[in-house]
């Protein structure tokens, strides 16, 4: 077989890719080792009657541009509206970024002082100047800092971009917010990263910001039907433009004769003859099992194996009979199943969960998300059962003690114990339940350590630096090798932005060829 481009995986990032490249006029072939699409995108019955979306649960981060030029909405794509989240404290008491006024909301609008309420608009205005300018690069290739610094220069975000720099991101929240309630209500930023990571890090924030010029956002909530449906619909739309997908067919390696890539070695033994190849696997992977040893540097892959993907995260899924009683909330009884409910989320648990995660333990105490998709879609439960999507986070990929096949019940059943203490009626709710850990997360969706964004979104790892300076613009130091995986920028979540530009890329090449 021979093509114009061959690419490593079948996840929405291929076939974003694959779409762009094929309706170029490319011959594109996907190529997925499992026998379904999707990548991390996708569903799963785990119990008849009960649809998951075992990997990613939430579309937030899909820009409106990509949307319109793919055409997702006139395919069949809904988005579902999720509502806001409530973070919610042991002692009942609660932050939200909706604005009511009852007993328990400690940061409603209306408790505020005057120095509050100006030091939250100063934070606002900051956030708005830094990720304003940030959100200009979203869609091509990511600058460098000083590159982002000049951008920046005689504008107020040249002192957005120097606090960013300077300052830890709990020093800006003390900068910026008077109260230790205001900065409590904030401490859930960048907390899926490291406990008090460079300011910097609120760059990647940037992927959920509007269009600069329409003002326009990207769906946000669930998709009707799992999120599988997103990477179903990209899939027929990338058939429509003249790609082809094989599914299991699992690539052994990239094919390099004289410092080119050339092709594709399958697990079969078939060789794919291709001008280009386009990986879309995590960095760790691509360069470490995919490319021959001395195809690159040694420095080079040194570099990459030190690269951060060991800071993982667990899921927790479950069939329940009916929603959780949130301990202390006070408002409409339904707001909380619309939404998201955030547990453990202050500066103590936030250190404490990273030291443990660094001495190879699994949390005590993990911060989660607790999500009911089925309150929003009742296609994913039978009639009046739901399911429950936990993230829960964070997690080393490997423990110092055991290994996760042997710790994984207990591990679970202390975190029902946990989620118990805040909604009293939750363990006597669950009809079933799955743990999925970082070394499943590995198995199953070929995430090295179970990385879910391929590598961690910390200040060294954004925007130019993303995955390493050499290998920001979405080309490896191969001729021929692309790389269009969530370890490019702007980073994970499902976005479409790393396919996206790694097409663009692909193509300009072409056309100055």
């Amino acid at each position: 077989m021979k093509t114009d481009v061959a690419i490593i995986g079948a996840g929405h990032n291929a076939l974003v890719a694959a779409t762009y490249l094929a309706r170029a006029g490319l011959g594109v072939r996907v190529f997925e080792r499992r026998p379904t699409i999707g990548g991390a995108t996708l569903n799963e019955e785990l119990w008849p009657g009960y649809t998951f979306s075992t990997g990613a649960h939430l579309l937030h981060a899909f820009p409106a541009q990509l949307v319109k030029e793919l055409g997702l909405k006139e395919h069949g794509l809904v988005a579902l509206p999720r509502d806001e989240v409530i973070y919610l404290r042991s002692d009942g008491r609660y932050h939200s970024n909706l604005d009511f006024d009852l007993p328990n909301h400690l940061t409603a609008r209306s408790k505020l002082t005057a120095d509050e309420r100006t030091g939250l608009e100063r934070y606002d205005a900051f956030k708005r100047d830094f990720l304003s300018l940030v959100r200009r690069y979203l869609l091509t290739v990511p600058p460098t800092l000083d590159e982002l610094r000049r951008a920046a220069t005689g504008t107020p975000a040249a002192k957005a971009v120097e606090l960013a720099t300077t300052l830890s991101l709990w020093d800006l929240h003390d900068h910026f917010l008077p109260t230790e309630r205001l900065r409590e209500r904030v401490v859930s930023e960048a907390s899926a990263f490291a406990a008090n990571p460079g300011a910097f890090s609120l760059a990647y924030s940037a992927i959920d910001w509007p269009d600069l010029a329409t003002g326009e956002k990207g769906p946000w909530g669930f998709v009707r039907g799992g999120m599988g449906r997103l990477p179903a619909i990209l899939a027929d739309l990338a058939r429509a433009a003249g790609a082809t997908i094989h599914t299991d067919s699992p690539v052994q390696s990239v094919v390099v004769r004289d410092g080119r890539a050339t092709g594709l070695q399958l697990e079969s033994g078939d060789e794919i003859e291709a001008r280009l190849v386009l990986s879309t696997a995590d960095p760790k992977r691509t360069f470490l099992k995919l490319l021959p040893p001395d195809a690159v540097d040694a420095g080079l892959r040194t570099r990459i194996a030190g690269l951060n993907s060991h800071v993982s995260c667990y899921k927790f899924l479950a069939a329940i009979d009916e929603l959780p009683q949130w301990q202390g909330w006070d408002g409409d009884p339904d707001l909380p199943h619309r939404g998201a409910v955030q547990l453990e989320m202050n500066r103590e648990a936030i250190t404490r969960c990273y030291a443990e995660v660094e001495a190879g333990e699994a949390p005590a105490r993990p911060m989660m998300s607790f999500n009911p998709p089925s309150r929003l879609d009742d296609s994913l439960a039978p009639a009046g059962k739901h399911t429950a999507s936990v993230y829960v986070y964070s997690a080393p990929a490997k423990l110092a003690r055991g290994n996760w096949d042997e710790r994984k019940e207990a591990i679970a059943e202390r975190l029902i114990d946990q989620i118990t203490e805040y909604a009293p009626n939750f363990r006597r709710s669950i009809r079933h339940y799955e743990l999925r850990t970082p070394l499943d997360l590995e198995r199953k969706l070929a995430l090295t350590d179970g990385c879910i964004w391929h590598l961690q979104h910390t200040p060294e790892l954004l925007l130019g630096n993303r995955p390493l300076p050499e290998l920001a613009h979405y080309r490896a130091p191969i001729a021929g090798l692309y790389l269009g995986g969530a370890g490019q920028h702007p980073g994970g979540e499902v976005s479409g932005i790393p396919g996206h530009n790694a097409a663009q890329k692909i193509l300009k090449d072409l056309h100055s060829s």
